[in-house]
This record gives structure tokens, C-alpha cells and sequence, in this order.
């Protein structure tokens, strides 16, 4: 997998290899020993990849204080996820993106845990309602357990949602604090109340929701929370504008990406040094 190091780029991608030698990025054919010069269409492949992989880092990292365990390979997934997008946002101008279509409800229903699933808990669909002022989340009524789940020993369940605004225009974003309710098992099966979350919005902006569902056993010292590596459910339940035009918003945190510097003229494929190292 190819990874953001300081100014350039290294791994795999698809069939080539992305290394640095000395104070240039250089590209190697995976079944050849040559060093091959980056082309404006192969630059420009690697910078918009190099984009959606900072873009993926923020997002999951913007949620990571509810994800908690997640699956080996959920950074490689979820960087491909965002690499499609954004490859389908790139322009015919260089460094020119157009996030003006749907294409971030390609992260909706992700799940961040393939060993532990959110849908194979949670039966019920929670609405998320975006208008210039708040971001609104309904969570429908529900029957327990049939509609949510809950593993052997379990009690409780703390359903938790994350909301995160990013200004795509402006390259920087927006946390917001967690909320969430509690469910606790009976004896016999019930109905809960339908809950109603609201988070601020902003014109514009990228709104992202995570759920993730924490349960937890009680025990003589307090509830005690069960979820592990290998059970952990969460997941994006929306990725969606918000209506209006984006706005530059103060006191909002900056992402950093990698500047974009020209691409040098293609030239012939060079054959490796036997004294050059990767």
C-alpha cells in the first residue's frame, strides 16, 4: 500500500512502486529493474492518490475516538474508498477538484471492523436530516432485541455517533463532541424510545456521521466494556454536504496536504544502478 512520507510517496500501487532516492520520486515497475520517470499522467495519478490518502488519514482520524479496534485492513480499504472519489472529483486542471457530485455516499454504510459488522447488530436505520443549521439524527424506535443485538454477558449498549464537518474548498475542519444514549437488556424483549441527536452544520461542508456501538457487562466494580479487536462495531452511517455555499469558517483546524510541484518532462525508462538502493 502506498503511503504519504514527508513530500513524497512510497509502496505499491497497482503495478508500480513508489520510492524515493535521493531528493527525487521515482516510480519501479513491479516485474522490471528499471527506474522510470514520472509522466504528467503518472505525477498526477500519484498526486491526486497522495491527496486522497491525507484526506482518508483526517477522516478516520476525525473518528477514531468512537471506532476503537478495527479490522488489519481497514486503512487500505478505506484509503481505496477515498482514492476512488476523489480520482472521480479530479478535473481536466491540474490540482482542481469538483466535490459537487454525490461522490462521498461511496463511504456510507463503511465499515470500519469486517470481524464485527454494525449491520449484523444494529437491524434499524437511523435518518440523518442536514439543513444550513444543524446536523440532525434520528434514531427510529426500535424493539429489543430484535432490532440491536447483544453479544453473550452484554447489558448495556452505548450507541454513539461522531459528526465531523470538513471545508473541502479551504482544506481544514471541524470535530465535534460525542453523543450518545445507552440501552440496557431486560429479561423480556421491548420497545426503546426513538432518540433524537442534533450537532451543528455548516453551508457547504462535508459532513461525516460514524456510529459505532460500545457494549458493556456489570460487574461488583461498575459496567465494564466488552468490545476487543475482534469486536467492535462501527461504521459511517453519512457522508453528505450540507446545503448552502462554503464559507471560510475561523477557528477551524487546517489539513495539510502535499503542495504539487510540476512534473518534469517524460523521458526514457533508466536502467537501475547495481549501487543504487531503495
Amino acid at each position: 500500500m502506498a503511503y504519504i512520507d514527508g513530500k513524497f510517496i512510497r509502496g505499491t500501487a497497482g503495478a508500480v512502486i513508489f520510492k524515493k532516492v535521493g531528493k527525487k520520486q521515482v516510480v519501479v515497475g513491479k516485474s522490471k529493474k528499471e527506474f522510470i520517470d514520472m509522466t504528467p499522467a503518472t505525477y498526477n495519478a500519484a498526486y491526486v492518490f497522495g491527496r486522497a490518502s491525507t484526506l482518508a488519514s483526517y477522516i478516520r482520524g476525525s473518528a477514531e475516538p468512537i471506532i476503537g479496534f478495527h479490522d488489519g485492513g481497514m486503512i487500505s480499504r478505506f484509503t481505496g474508498e477515498c482514492n476512488q472519489i476523489v480520482q472521480k472529483a479530479s478535473t481536466d486542471k491540474e490540482g482542481v477538484f469538483d466535490f459537487r457530485q454525490d461522490y462521498f455516499n461511496r463511504l456510507n454504510g463503511f465499515e470500519f471492523n469486517n470481524m464485527s459488522p454494525v449491520k449484523n447488530y444494529l437491524f434499524a436505520q437511523p435518518i440523518v436530516s442536514l439543513t444550513e443549521q444543524n446536523v440532525t439524527i434520528d434514531f427510529p424506535e426500535i424493539k429489543v432485541p430484535k432490532d440491536l443485538k447483544f453479544p453473550p454477558n452484554a447489558r448495556y449498549c452505548t450507541v454513539a455517533f461522531s459528526v465531523t464537518l470538513f471545508d473541502l474548498e479551504n482544506d481544514q475542519f471541524q470535530l465535534q463532541d460525542i453523543q450518545s444514549f445507552e440501552i440496557e437488556i431486560t429479561a423480556k424483549s421491548f420497545i426503546h424510545p426513538a432518540q433524537q441527536l442534533i450537532f451543528e452544520s455548516s453551508t457547504g461542508s462535508l459532513c461525516v456521521v460514524t456510529l459505532a456501538l460500545y457494549y458493556s457487562e456489570k460487574t461488583f466494580a461498575g459496567n465494564a466494556v466488552i468490545n476487543n479487536k475482534d469486536f467492535c462495531p462501527s461504521a459511517v452511517l453519512k457522508a453528505e454536504f450540507c446545503p448552502g455555499e462554503q464559507t471560510k469558517q475561523e477557528g477551524w483546524m487546517e489539513m495539510v496536504f502535499n503542495e504539487k510541484k510540476k512534473h518534469k518532462k517524460a523521458s526514457k525508462p533508466k536502467k537501475k544502478r547495481d549501487d543504487q538502493s531503495s
